[in-house]
């Protein structure tokens, strides 16, 4: 004997669903924005950046993909955290055209601390409350929504 068939959400439910994950998003980026702000002076955008930047440094245009920024914001946005120190542009070794964006001494320091406040903020405000089999289940579907997202 099978199943019967799933029975498919109605359009109602699923715009509900959807709006509960985007206020459950709001809460805990306001809460991680307010404690990367208080203890670090920084924005989530520039926190975003900052832990976007790896090791070795990285293209702009290259950096520009992976933070979802246009081009000016971008800029605008490397010469802040150039003026504080945190970052410095090179001409591109491979590229004589391009820039390459790299963490200072001072900028790798403060992605470290601001990772860790990050990381707790998310706990806290997030991952906390919920179970383990709970978190591999979003953890599941978020992983197959990336890759539907990716292919469209």
């Amino acid at each position: 004997m099978s199943e019967a068939p799933e029975q498919e959400a109605s359009t109602r439910y699923k715009v509900a669903v959807w709006r509960s994950l985007m206020e459950v998003h709001q809460s805990v980026l306001q809460e991680i924005e307010r404690d990367l702000a208080s203890a670090h002076a920084l924005s989530s955008t520039e926190f975003d950046t900052l832990i976007n930047i790896p090791p070795q440094g990285i293209r702009f245009n290259d950096l520009r993909e992976q933070v979802i920024l246009s081009q000016s914001a971008l800029s605008r946005l490397v010469t802040r955290l150039e003026q504080r120190g945190l970052v410095q542009r090179t001409s591109s070794v491979n590229d004589l055209r391009g820039v390459e964006v790299e963490l200072t001494a001072e900028g790798k320091n403060l992605r470290r601390k601001a990772a860790r406040t990050n990381a707790a903020a998310a706990k806290r405000a997030f991952a906390d409350h919920l179970t383990k089999a709970e978190l591999d289940t979003l953890y599941d579907i978020f992983s197959r929504l990336e890759k539907v997202a990716k292919d469209s």
